[in-house]
């Protein structure tokens, strides 16, 4: 069997550093010392380490210039940014980022515009309207590399990086349940993603697990900002059979469920807990402080530009497996009330 061509990750791996500066030193780029350079050049040519037709060791490329495509500029996709940011500057790249507003055709029209232009590689997470996948397969065809970052697309064959949402989901749900609350009501944001990797899917899970799921008003769908959460609630906690907890998609979605509890007067978490999601910064701020669930934004974008940066240097595009990444709970004072149940 024919030996696989040593890869950017390889020569990383064997040198200690990281992913985008054996980039930057492949490249000849000026802020690499000369005892890191000469370190990956050697050992580039030792295991026959070959860049892509397109770059050369001691100049860099005409553009060095990345496009990430993203549906919106909320806290989740700022984070993002953040880390896509970061990677690409170290690796001696810009990064030009574009807004498809979850629009189909918006999408379509922004890569059809950059492919004109001369882009290294792109970095897409799909609108929620797409569901033709022609324009990704422009870019396949370009023989410019394309990696899927945020919302699973399994009918394009390149790299792709997730939130395990699903994990998150079904977590934070077992979590609820500890802590003694049994009529949870999830209040999640409109999806048109039908991935198993869904928050509203792990949600799921867990209360079946649990022999939960026959509480049927345990969802509720819609375009919610914090003032229409705010009204759903209301609406919600006139209902005869209340919830006694609420699993927010999203924090604002949260901020909105707080003000309506507040004010309805039921005690937060004794009466009703509240658990969001993103982890924003100011969820720590309110009285009782607002448990979430932290989700890596920064790292899936950083992620997702040395995915890039290892797919541009293969000279190829290569399909890997599925990556996830991982959620953490952040517990506050908002579900911190262990009820007691008997018979249950």
């Amino acid at each position: 069997m024919k030996a696989k061509a040593p890869t950017l990750k390889v020569i990383a791996q064997e040198l200690g550093l990281s992913i985008s500066t054996v980039s930057r030193a492949l490249r000849g780029m000026p802020e690499i010392n000369y005892e890191t350079r000469e370190a990956v050049l050697n050992l580039s040519k030792n295991l026959e380490y070959k860049l892509p037709s397109n770059h050369n060791q001691v100049s860099v490329s005409k553009t060095s210039l990345l496009a990430a495509i993203l549906p919106a500029d909320n806290y989740y996709f700022s984070e993002i940014v953040k880390g896509m940011n970061d990677a690409s500057l170290d690796a001696g790249y810009s990064l030009l980022v574009c807004q498809s507003k979850e629009s189909f055709g918006r999408e379509v029209s922004i890569i059809q515009r950059l492919l004109a232009v001369n882009i290294d590689g792109f970095l897409v997470a799909k609108a929620f309207e797409t569901s033709s996948f022609e324009h990704y397969h422009q870019i396949i065809k370009a023989n410019k590399p394309l990696v899927m970052l945020d919302r699973e697309c399994k009918n394009v064959e390149v790299p792709q990086l997730i939130i395990d949402n699903f994990e998150g989901g079904y977590t934070t749900t077992k979590y609820l349940i500890e802590k003694g609350y049994r009529k949870i009501c999830f209040l999640g944001a409109k999806s048109y993603s039908y991935s198993k990797y869904s928050i509203e899917n792990g949600f799921l899970e867990a209360l079946k697990e649990t022999k939960l799921d026959n509480y049927d008003k345990k969802m509720f769908f819609g375009e919610f900002d914090i003032e229409s959460a705010f009204e759903k609630t209301k609406e919600i906690l006139r209902m005869s059979d209340r919830p006694d907890a609420f699993f927010a998609a999203n924090d604002q979605i949260a901020i909105g469920v707080y003000r309506a509890i507040e004010e309805a007067g039921y005690n937060i978490p004794k009466d009703i807990g509240i658990i969001g999601y993103y982890d924003e910064p100011v969820m720590k701020s309110f009285s009782p402080s607002l448990s979430s669930v932290f989700v890596p934004a920064y790292d899936l974008g950083k992620a997702a530009i040395n995915c890039l940066i290892s797919q541009m240097h293969l000279g190829q595009i290569t399909k890997t497996p599925l990556q996830t990444l991982k959620v953490q709970l952040s517990q506050r004072e908002s579900t911190n009330q262990t009820k007691r149940f008997f018979g249950i």
